[in-house]
């Protein structure tokens, strides 16, 4: 795993700096030479019904327009949306990279998602608006829809004027500090071993993050009470020492990526383990760090229970300071991970534990 192995990477595209920004940032620092490249664009479908005029005079259609005048305007517009599609083709051309373009119209999510399938991506990449949870409800986002439901792998590219003024993943060029959210999950296990094969190169700082949640005693039950209301037996304050336990299995997990990254690959890794709520923690120290890029993985719940329980790549999708990548596997992909190498215990690696 000396370098990152070749894959097919769908990148969307439009005529906004957010988008521009996005490709910018996935040339440099997501494909590789010896990848495949697809550029999409979505233009807009023109028919003979507009919403309002503003639109159709953007075109140069008036509103009371012949077949002819429409005819004549989607020209235009896919005419204007090749010549978008061909730049990036001629970035991606000059640093060797194979490529190909395709113009669709219709509804960008959709297409992207479809297309993304057909070409069998081994990842989407997408940029997104620092949009509020309101304009995201009413107007919908590209980059949801497509985090949602994408067969494969979504880089999400945000362009944050707040947090590039903190850092830009821009600026960073040999040396990358590349966080990847770790647990005991299979989801986790998936996107560090995607991020090892795909993405980490052996001069990158890659930072093993995992967020500790304090030890909660069980809350046994007691049998049934007066009214028939079941009565429950809440334990005492938890002690240090069953807080200590449960500190230790954490750093514990940590130990067991770093020793696999230690065992297959050249690529160096660090552990942290902090305390407290999962969102927070993981930007807190995205913050802190100044990472480039974030690694997580997701366990694909629905509409329902990304509405009332919240998801971290969720989350990580419309506050990360810096490029998030969700890894998601494929239907037939083979999620494993090896038991901890004799060598790594010898070394005794420990994972560095942070209170705040």
């Amino acid at each position: 795993m000396a370098t990152p192995k070749s894959k097919r990477v769908m990148v969307a595209v439009d005529d906004t700096e957010v988008s521009a920004y996005a490709f910018q940032w996935a040339l440099g620092n997501f494909i590789s030479e010896g990848d495949y490249v697809i550029v999409l664009s979505a233009a807009p479908y023109l028919g003979l019904d507009y919403p309002n005029a503003d639109m159709a005079s953007e075109y140069g259609v008036p509103m009371l327009a012949t077949p002819q005048d429409a005819e004549r305007a989607e020209k235009k517009v896919t005419g204007y949306w090749k010549l978008l599609v061909n730049k990036y083709l001629d970035m991606c051309l000059q640093k060797n990279i194979a490529c190909e373009g395709e113009v669709v119209k219709g509804d960008a999510g959709s297409w992207i998602v479809d297309e993304g399938e057909r070409v069998s991506a081994d990842a989407i990449v997408v940029g997104s608006n620092a949009h509020g949870l309101l304009a995201r409800t009413i107007l919908g986002s590209i980059s949801d829809y497509v985090l949602h439901n994408s067969p494969c792998t979504v880089v999400v590219v945000r362009q944050s004027e707040e947090a590039l003024c903190i850092h830009d993943p821009l600026s960073s060029q040999e040396s990358r500090k590349i966080v990847i959210a770790v647990d005991d999950s299979k989801e986790a296990i998936y996107a560090f071993t995607w991020a090892l094969k795909f993405f980490c190169k052996p001069s990158d700082n890659v930072i093993l993050y995992h967020v500790h949640q304090p030890y909660v005693a069980p809350i046994t039950g007691s049998g049934t009470g007066e009214f028939g209301i079941e009565e429950v037996y809440i334990p005492p304050n938890v002690s240090d020492k069953d807080e200590v336990v449960s500190l230790k299995e954490s750093q514990k997990v940590v130990e067991k990526f770093m020793a696999f990254a230690n065992h297959e690959s050249k690529i160096k890794c660090e552990g942290i383990v902090r305390t407290g709520q999962t969102e927070a923690k993981v930007i807190e120290g995205l913050i802190a760090l100044k990472a480039d890029a974030v690694v997580v993985g997701t366990h694909e719940k629905g509409a329902v229970a990304r509405t009332f329980l919240g998801s971290v790549s969720d989350h990580l999708a419309h506050n990360s300071p810096c490029p998030l990548i969700v890894a998601k596997a494929k239907k037939d992909a083979t999620i494993a991970f090896d038991v901890t190498p004799p060598e790594y215990e010898r070394n005794n690696g420990i994972a560095k534990h942070h209170s705040t």
